[in-house]
């Protein structure tokens, strides 16, 4: 008999205890609005995040570190978006982004970007730490100092690699060509960061002016302007505009390269559900009007594609290579407390002709392949070839 009723008080010890969760949660979810019966406010969320943070402090078996809590809910908050580019960036990582748009950082000399959850090396600085040690364009940095970089920001993951002149960052490579995984240490130096690097070519007989253009830092639409009158002065008839493994940076410098070969018209548009839309009109001043050709493979991205794109729609050049990147997006930089900042994507932007690059990339007129296994440039020579069918 005893044994009968300690079952039936256990059962409906059990009974009850299922009620008051599902009232609890039921006044939970319509006190905090995040139950999905109707959008919860920024405020709600914060104060229900806070809330979980206090009773941990509270009732946890143990210490827990308020900091790193808040950092990982940030980051799980972020990740949920499924956007790689809206990134919180703590003060380092923000002094990081700064430098990358600036004249030179202690690291290993290597340009950098995520596709697909991978760190690809999209181009290795002459004389840098990175060649020395063998590492290629293509190539895959599995991990910094033993963090995976797979999950990582693309911010974090060149934050770990850059550093302190002399000191050492370990990595795990995964080859292009071979694929085999190696581990190297390498020893940070101070990188300065080139702009363009120009050259005289000839095809069928005419003067090639060609310009390689490494990064949209400041200021940098001036020096590309700079090199093609140079160019000209040396009789170039032509100009090829190398944006090979070039990452991208500022806007406003798209718009200025972009206004050296086009004297009016549309660079680009942006818009976003809290960003309206807005145009972006070349600069004006003096563009040249060499005809041009553009070299362009899979790391050309973003502010890249921008002038890609652009001259591409303008019919100011003919676009040799291989499919662009495909980053169609634009992210704005929000200050916050202690240094830190918040990098969001805000808009979407579209070619002069409306076209949605993003994910997609921009497809050349000429396709052609780079073969890593030989020393000769087939992109260059294709349009070298070009040029002289086209005199």
């Amino acid at each position: 008999m005893r044994s009968s009723v300690r079952i039936l008080l256990l059962v409906a010890v059990v009974v009850l205890a299922l009620v008051v969760g599902a009232v609890f949660g039921y006044w939970l979810n319509g006190r905090s609005s995040l139950s999905g019966a109707k959008p919860a406010t920024a405020a709600q969320a914060a104060d229900l995040e806070q809330r979980i943070i206090q009773e941990l402090q509270a009732h946890y078996y143990k210490a827990v570190n308020v900091e790193q809590l808040s950092q990982a809910g940030i980051t799980g908050l972020l990740h949920s978006l499924h956007d790689q580019w809206t990134v919180y960036m703590s003060p380092q990582e923000s002094q990081t982004l700064q430098e990358e748009t600036q004249g030179s950082y202690s690291g290993i000399g290597a340009g950098l970007e995520k596709k697909d959850g991978k760190l690809l090396v999209t181009r290795v600085f002459a004389g840098s730490p990175a060649l020395q040690a063998g590492i290629k364009a293509g190539d895959v940095i599995v991990a910094v100092d033993g963090q995976p970089t797979k999950d990582a920001s693309l911010e974090v993951s060149i934050g770990r690699i850059k550093g302190q002149e002399g000191t050492q960052v370990k990595l795990q490579m995964r080859s292009a060509a071979s694929g085999q995984v190696r581990d190297l240490t390498i020893t940070r130096r101070q990188i300065p960061i080139p702009e363009t690097r120009t050259h005289v070519y000839s095809a069928g007989g005419e003067k090639v002016g060609y310009v390689q253009l490494f990064e949209f830092a400041s200021g940098v639409g001036s020096t590309v302007h700079k090199d093609i009158a140079q160019l000209q002065s040396q009789g170039a008839q032509w100009v090829i505009l190398d944006l090979r493994y070039n990452g991208g940076g500022l806007l406003s410098e798209a718009i200025n390269v972009t206004s050296d070969f086009i004297g009016s018209g549309v660079v680009v548009s942006t818009k976003g559900l809290h960003s309206p839309a807005e145009t972006f009109d070349v600069t004006g001043g003096s563009a040249t009007s060499l005809p041009v050709v553009v070299l362009v493979n899979g790391f050309t991205a973003s502010a890249s594609e921008i002038v890609t794109g652009a001259l591409q729609d303008h019919n100011r050049a003919t676009v040799i290579g291989t499919r662009t990147f495909g980053k169609g997006l634009v992210q704005n930089v929000i200050p916050l407390p202690g240094g830190a900042n918040l990098k969001i994507t805000t808009a979407v932007y579209y070619t002069p002709a409306g076209r949605d690059i993003n994910k997609k990339g921009i497809e050349p007129a000429v396709v052609v392949r780079d073969d890593p296994k030989t020393k000769r440039d087939e992109q260059l020579q294709a349009a070298l070839h070009y040029i002289a069918l086209h005199q």
